[in-house]
């Protein structure tokens, strides 16, 4: 059977339901319609579509279904059981789609998974936004602690323990390991199926401050303070244009402030496309239920991913390029080094690490390298994240297909977009933590300075001493920042 594609629309009394039914000889004795509480049944082979509202309906005399010819589809029209009742999320339709009782991951020989159906009889239901916005919760970015085990663990034995997994709650494995013998430029762990969650981070940090370039870095730093007509690259013009997504929630908030406060809108309202509902449908039909632990390091693998793909619409002033899949898996930690963790301090503030660590590839990575465009980046995640759940998910479906669709890129949209995505859409994801999240992270990113961006590289003092036995001396590594590198490259060209 075939899902159709449909649309949804209500009143204070019905709920509108257009099914499209194209490339078939309509024929009505062959319609099949039932309205179970909060059940709608419609099936016209080979069509079959299954709905669960957040409230019940009823199938009264009131009840209405014609076929419409022009627009190939058909109408219906179901009554409400409780007039003046709002239905929310009626536009996110995989949500709709969703079955009951229906697990998102299979079991996994040695962890239980942590995903199950909650809210069966939808009781709870976040249906008014300022229920949502009163919804948002102080986030503890605190890293969790965690007694080391004192027990040495075999090597053998260690390559296929849970430790290795990846992706979204950490339930994949043996799907990076065969992007990367196909030519997958974007990971950076040499073998991903055999390193451990604290070992990923290690190698990160190293390759980091390795890939790190001071040079070019400089060279984008007066390209940027000093401009001439003859650069290859415009920095002032990235760091002015405006993302037309950042431009219309302006609008919109700007419209709310002159409004009386009762006659405000919580949210900015978002219509879906045709395309990105089709999208929408295809997600898998899942719910879930996910530690503290792991929410965090949903959420903040989110604020990673916008941060790459505004970084790199800025960078291309709107429009995506054959290097754009590369480049935003590239800053993202979570799909170039499998890391979610971040940092093995237990004492770190998680929000921040992902936030310097977004900067530390921002900086090695991509075209344009600049302190100040990464800022204008990080305004453009806050506008993100308050213009709330749908606008963030349009975002993570336009970088869905951008993945999709790659040859070998294709795997982080397994282990990681999809299950974002469907993550999104249920209730575990409220509009009040996502502004919550918005302001942590402008509070956030604002704090970091250059100064708090080094890399570990050698000493240049040390090059030219004679070798007097001692290597050490010799392999000396210097914290070098950001502040470092534009003193040094202002003295450059100033002496020029």
């Amino acid at each position: 059977m075939l899902t159709p594609y449909f649309t949804i629309n209500q009143d204070d009394e019905f709920i509108y339901i257009d099914v499209k039914i194209s490339h078939i000889r309509f024929s009505a004795p062959n319609i099949e319609m039932t309205v179970d509480n909060d059940l709608f049944r419609f099936s016209l082979p080979p069509y079959y579509l299954r709905l669960r509202f957040p409230y019940p309906c009823v199938d009264d005399e009131r009840s209405h279904a014609e076929y419409d010819s022009k627009s190939e589809s058909v109408k219906i029209k179901i009554p409400k059981e409780n007039k003046g009742q709002f239905f929310p999320d009626l536009d996110l339709t995989a949500k709709l789609l969703a079955r009951t009782n229906e697990n998102t991951v299979e079991k996994q020989k040695e962890k239980k998974p942590l995903i199950e159906e909650m809210d069966i009889k939808n009781e709870v239901s976040n249906d008014q936004a300022e229920k949502d916005l009163q919804e948002g919760e102080d986030f503890n970015w605190e890293i969790k602690q965690e007694v080391p085990s004192l027990e040495p663990l075999d090597d053998n034995l260690r390559v296929n323990t849970n430790d290795n997994k990846y992706g979204f709650n950490n339930q994949y494995d043996g799907i990076v390991g065969v992007s990367v013998s196909n030519g997958n430029d974007i990971n950076g762990l040499g073998d991903p199926e055999a390193t451990p969650v604290n070992d990923r981070i290690i190698e990160r940090l190293i390759k980091e401050n390795i890939q790190f370039d001071p040079e070019i870095y400089a060279a984008d730093y007066i390209m940027e303070k000093h401009p001439t007509p003859d650069d290859d690259k415009n920095f002032k013009q990235l760091i002015e244009w405006t993302n037309p997504k950042v431009q219309k929630f302006l609008k919109w908030y700007k419209s709310q402030q002159s409004l009386r406060e009762d006659e405000r809108v919580a949210i900015m309202p978002i219509e879906f496309s045709k395309e990105e509902q089709e999208k929408m449908m295809q997600l898998p039909r899942k719910s879930y239920l996910l530690d503290q632990h792991y929410q965090l390091e949903v959420l903040v693998t989110i604020v990673c991913l916008l941060f790459a793909y505004n970084l790199d619409m800025r960078e291309n002033e709107g429009e995506h390029n054959v290097e754009s899949a590369w480049t935003i898996g590239k800053i993202t930690p979570q799909f170039s080094f499998l890391d979610s963790k971040l940092t093995v301090n237990s004492s770190d503030n998680l929000l921040r690490s992902a936030i310097i660590t977004c900067y530390r590839r921002a900086l090695t990575y991509p075209l344009h390298r600049s302190f100040a465009l990464c800022e204008k980046v990080w305004s453009d995640v806050y506008y993100f994240l308050r213009g709330g759940k749908r606008l963030v998910l349009q975002s993570l479906l336009d970088l869905k297909e951008l993945f999709r669709f790659h040859d070998i890129y294709y795997v982080y949209d397994k282990i990681w977009l999809e299950d974002l995505c469907a993550y999104l859409i249920s209730d575990n994801v409220t509009e009040g933590q996502l502004r919550k999240l918005a302001h942590d992270v402008k509070k956030t990113s604002e704090s970091v300075t250059k100064a708090d961006i080094t890399f570990e590289k050698a000493d240049d003092d040390d090059v030219g001493m004679e070798d007097d036995g001692n290597s050490d001396q010799q392999d000396e590594m210097v914290a070098l920042s950001l502040e470092d590198i534009d003193k040094m490259a202002e003295d450059v060209y100033n002496n020029m």
